[in-house]
């Protein structure tokens, strides 16, 4: 019984080995072209938020008519407006369009578009000009990289190889990083076998670092350990192998980070952090991390500032307070506030409010702390209604106003209905436009009354007063008696 198991273990051993020795690198070639299809059903969620945001019901046949009849500056515009919205709702009209059109800004704009909501409709288009890029607009083919990147296009792979390894540098680096994007196994098997290469130019090197992490192609681990650890390797190149080997998560790569942290070239200790913050709940990248917001040079500060945020690093926070009283750079001081916003301990909320009412700190301050507090909801809402409720009418301090007033349009508070309507009820245009802001976003129907007062007003500023019959569909001109 006991060499029946052995016999099997021995098998089962053999049979992970040959799984494994049968990876071998990728091939460039020509790539079979997708059969052609229509977009995918829309994402109803999508659409209905996007929809919220239309002034009015006219707005959706408008914006079908200019996608079928609109000039080409016009449809660029919609499409980057779609885009930001992430607005499912013209997907077919769209992709009509796109089987028409003759103009490269178009197709750029269409293929960032669906590649946006990541809809796999025009792969076909995709891996055909992949195939031949020669004769089409960079920009154009440019987005047909970032497009297959965004739609996981794997039938693209043979064509991408096969732009990496030609004589066109043009296509290298969206080549490349494509690749590790829609790249496995066999992929990461190219890239270490590509590494070795001598005639890669420093930017192609750099850009293959970063690719390596990406892909988690950790063949190249103990390559990109040589680099890191060379000093007479080019530092950009050393920075981007830091990175990748923190990006494949393998705990091996933390005492190689953690050793290399005490580099003196900054943006080597900056790179360095980008790649220890994958290791949340490790003690040794922790400590990096505290020692790199100590850190002499800001960008490593910064860096790691972010990554506290981002490990949910909550031992951070009292660092990142005193980072916040007493840095000497704004920046600085801005990502502590957001950071300690998002990590929400009881330390770092009363902190922040504590701030927001201290008569020594800057507007420029309590407008970011607004905007952090607001944007995770946790803590904070009364004093900021306070401090709104101070600046309302406070003309030395229209700045803090209309920054409160932007902040507090991009949510839906019942809450904010009082506030709203004393914004509206302003005789200051830009103040009563942020009351707009506010009540197209929430709809607070005790503030509908001031809405309706500015269409009545003789003296209201013209596209206040447009703009709020609009928000009313009041679709006829509204006679003050």
């Amino acid at each position: 019984m006991k060499k029946i198991f052995i016999l099997l273990l021995i098998m089962s051993f053999s049979l992970v080995y040959a799984q494994e020795a049968t990876v071998t690198a990728s091939k460039g070639g020509y790539a079979e072209v997708p059969a052609a299809k229509r977009p995918k059903a829309m994402d109803k969620e999508k659409a209905q938020a996007a929809a919220a945001k239309d002034d009015s019901p006219e707005d959706d046949e408008k914006k079908r008519q200019t996608i079928r009849y609109g000039m080409s500056s016009e449809i660029s515009g919609l499409l980057d407006d779609l885009i930001k919205n992430d607005d499912p709702r013209y997907t077919e009209e769209i992709y009509d369009l796109f089987q028409t059109t003759k103009n490269p800004v178009i197709k750029e704009k269409v293929l960032n578009y669906f590649a946006k909501i990541e809809d796999p409709c025009l792969e076909d288009f995709a891996v055909d000009l992949l195939n031949d890029p020669y004769d089409e607009k960079g920009d154009v083919v440019r987005a047909t990289f970032q497009y297959v990147s965004a739609v996981k296009t794997k039938a693209a792979i043979p064509a991408v190889i096969t732009l990496i390894e030609g004589e066109n540098e043009n296509y290298f680096n969206d080549a490349i990083s494509c690749l590790g994007d829609i790249g496995g196994p066999e992929e990461a098997m190219f890239l270490a076998e590509y590494l070795d290469r001598e005639d890669l130019s420093v930017a192609q090197r750099q850009t293959l670092m970063r690719v390596c992490g990406k892909m988690h192609a950790e063949e190249t681990w103990g390559r990109l350990v040589d680099i890191i650890e060379n000093d007479d390797e080019n530092v950009f190149v050393r920075m981007y192998a830091a990175e990748s080997i923190g990006m494949m998560k393998l705990d091996k790569s933390v005492p190689v980070l953690t050793r290399n942290f005490g580099a003196t070239d900054p943006n080597l200790r900056q790179y360095i952090i980008k790649g220890i913050k994958n290791y949340p709940g490790n003690s040794e990248a922790e400590n990096i991390i505290m020692q790199g917001i100590k850190d002499d040079h800001w960008r490593v500060r910064q860096e790691s500032i972010r990554a506290a945020k981002e490990m949910k690093l909550t031992s951070a926070v009292p660092f990142l307070i005193y980072r916040a009283k007493n840095d000497s750079e704004k920046v600085i001081k801005n990502e502590c506030l957001d950071s300690i916003a998002v990590l929400n301990t009881d330390e770092g909320n009363k902190f922040l409010i504590g701030q927001l009412q201290d008569k020594k700190v800057s507007d420029a301050e309590k407008g970011k702390i607004v905007e952090v507090l607001l944007r995770e909801g946790k803590a904070g809402e009364k004093e900021i209604l306070e401090l709104a409720d101070s600046v309302v009418n406070d003309d030395k301090r229209k700045t803090l106003r209309y920054t409160i007033g932007k902040e507090l349009a991009k949510y839906d508070n019942a809450s904010f209905a009082p506030i709203c309507q004393k914004y509206l009820s302003s005789k200051d245009p830009q103040t009563q436009s942020l009351g707009l802001d506010m009540y197209k976003k929430g709809k607070y129907s005790s503030a509908k009354v001031n809405v309706e007062a500015i269409t009545l007003d003789k003296k209201a500023n013209a596209g206040n007063k447009k703009r709020a019959e609009k928000i009313l569909g009041i679709t006829e001109p509204v006679d003050a008696k």
